[in-house]
């Protein structure tokens, strides 16, 4: 069967647009120091509200690209810590499952909780992942 001109206009109208280049005179976050610095620093920055005071902290974690970098600067952070100073407080790192979410994120989420935990272990971390749910 041929697409008529107006069914090939109306798909091309919906199809998205590629997405568009970095604009160049506007300037990355890491524009000013460089990547390695800018992680260093945020990491110093995460070390200093680790150690201010005693009160556990919870961290969300979806297995998105969004928890997934905030949790390896958190881990990244306490790696530079010596093992009296992590012994501070506990890192909650919280994963809720309502029962309706994709079958393959959950299974994804799952996964990387049990690999967090291990590495968790073996690294010496304070950190504790956690899968909240209902009951079904």
């Amino acid at each position: 069967m041929k697409k008529t001109l107006a069914s090939k206009k109306q798909a091309a109208a919906e199809t998205p647009a590629p997405p568009k280049a970095a604009d160049p005179k506007r300037p990355s976050a890491f524009t000013a120091m460089g990547f390695k610095a800018t992680i260093e620093q945020l990491h110093e920055e995460i070390r200093e509200l680790y150690l201010a005071d005693e009160a556990p902290w919870i961290v969300g974690y979806s297995g998105g690209k969004d928890s997934t970098a905030i949790l390896q600067l958190i881990w990244g952070a306490l790696q530079g810590l010596t093992s009296e100073e992590k012994k501070k407080k506990p890192v909650h790192v919280i994963s809720t499952d309502t029962l309706v979410e994709n079958p393959i994120v959950a299974a994804w989420v799952e996964h990387s909780q049990t690999i967090m935990k291990k590495a968790a272990h073996d690294q010496g971390m304070p950190i504790s992942p956690k899968r909240l749910t209902r009951e079904p």
